[in-house]
């Protein structure tokens, strides 16, 4: 897996995320959450989860629990909204060329890649249930992967505060609590056509130079070895 500390140490991947959380901290009477943020960011929970851990440090955010769940309460909006595009827009994301290179260096992990798609078409499935208690079984009969694969990605926010679980005696089943969420598909498919088009960058042909190099000492050396 791709470290996702890396858009917590790039400036421009934390001024994007905090736009973000701003926002919808503004629209939602000065809460969200890791989920609803990674929504509008072609990236993986965790990485986003870490700059909002940054965030953390600032005056007036404050990671506080409701329930099972963990939010983030943002009393100063204002510092981390702009006049720029807004966060649905195609252009919001377009423009932060420096965010984009750093999710093109993650793009060069290709795990990292197939867990992006699986955690933004669960959060796409959570987001059109409309409800604030989904049952696995939802889950289990709209997402294109396994029974297994889902509930370990649930297992996975559950054990990071996204979201909460429970089992269902009455109805013999997993139940999850989730935060507020709204994930429209032409949101999705913004974000998986960035995915797919930016491009991980190439690697140095100075670099390929200084391996070859590096082997072709050391196959000397045996040469020498050998000899004596």
């Amino acid at each position: 897996m791709s470290d996702s500390q890396r858009l917590r140490s790039t400036p421009e991947g934390i001024e994007v995320i905090s736009e973000v959380a701003g926002e919808l901290s503004r629209r939602h009477g000065g809460r969200t959450s890791v989920l609803a943020a990674t929504t509008y960011v072609p990236v993986d929970v965790d990485s986003v989860a870490r700059v909002f851990e940054a965030l953390e440090e600032l005056e007036g955010v404050e990671r506080i629990e409701i329930g099972d769940l963990t939010a983030y309460e943002i009393t100063d909006v204002g510092r981390f909204t702009s006049d720029g595009p807004e966060i649905g827009d195609e252009e919001f994301i377009d423009d932060a060329t420096g965010f984009l290179r750093a999710v093109a260096l993650l793009k060069g992990d290709s795990d990292w890649v197939s867990t992006v798609r699986r955690q933004h078409e669960i959060l796409h499935i959570l987001a059109g249930a409309d409800e604030s208690t989904v049952d696995l079984s939802y889950l289990t009969s709209r997402a294109k992967m396994s029974r297994a694969r889902i509930q370990s990605i649930l297992n996975d926010f559950d054990a990071a505060g996204h979201i909460g679980v429970e089992f269902d005696e009455d109805i013999d089943e997993l139940r999850y609590t989730i935060p507020e969420l709204e994930y429209p598909e032409h949101r999705l498919e913004q974000n998986m056509r960035r995915l797919e088009e930016v491009e991980p960058p190439a690697r140095s042909r100075l670099s390929l130079w200084v391996f070859l190099a590096i082997f072709a000492v050391i196959v000397l050396i045996a040469v020498i070895l050998l000899r004596f």
